[in-house]
């Protein structure tokens, strides 16, 4: 069987609470090859990993970076920086920054190539002009569709634009029809593109889409870990 790369969702969100620093390092202590998180900007401008357009009930656009941290999630952590994130890590994690709003594009690149964590980061992201102007600073970064079913039929064209590096597809809308999507994802990865499945918590399905990926984010970090260790010895 093929090797792959596995991805904590949000850090170890199944066991710890997602997004926060704890999250991401228990990811790579368990034995992920590293995460998936998120990026928003708050009032001033600040780019830190939230999921939610909201945290409390409160729209983090309304909450500059000294307010936000006074917040603090049932572990005790306050919401990170993307600059936070990356410098917990292990230098050699993979990161995959899903950009949650237009926005947050380029401060989220920045950052990342401050650190010097260019060259492991995929930027992926829903919103096409998100990843537009990533690739407008960087004809070389990896980018990342998260892909719509409206946004496949313009496909082709956006790839030419845009040269992305992956797909990174809901397990649960091409497991609808395992073989028509196994067409299509062979198709795609003709064309030269990374697969990344989200959110894979089943090991069964490393098995159904076997050699149509390249990597999977997961919120089971244990379990898909584990599954990857049988298969590889």
């Amino acid at each position: 069987m093929h090797d792959f790369l596995v991805l904590g969702h949000r850090g170890y969100s199944a066991k710890y609470v997602e997004n926060t620093i704890e999250a991401f390092q228990k990811a790579l202590e368990f034995g992920a090859d590293g995460i998936e998180y998120d990026s928003r900007l708050t009032k001033d401008g600040v780019p830190v990993v939230l999921h939610d357009e909201e945290i409390n009930g409160i729209k983090l656009s309304s909450l500059d970076y000294k307010q936000l941290r006074t917040i603090k999630f049932p572990n005790g952590q306050p919401v990170p920086t993307v600059e936070e994130t990356i410098r917990s890590l292990d230098e050699k994690a993979f990161l995959n920054l899903e950009v949650k709003e237009v926005e947050a594009a380029i401060p989220s690149y920045e950052i990342t190539k401050e650190l010097g964590a260019l060259d492991r980061t995929l930027f992926s992201s829903f919103k096409v002009d998100a990843l537009r102007k990533i690739r407008e600073k960087d004809k070389d970064v990896k980018i990342g569709l998260l892909v719509k079913y409206e946004t496949l039929y313009n496909l082709s064209r956006l790839h030419k634009e845009l040269d992305f590096y992956s797909l990174n597809l809901w397990i649960d809308a091409i497991k609808e029809n395992k073989e028509e999507s196994k067409k299509l994802l062979k198709k795609w990865c003709n064309k030269g593109l990374k697969i990344y499945l989200w959110t894979l918590n089943d090991p069964q399905d490393l098995y159904d889409f076997e050699g149509f990926y390249d990597g999977v984010i997961t919120d089971e970090v244990e379990l898909i870990v584990n599954e990857r260790n049988k298969i590889r010895y």
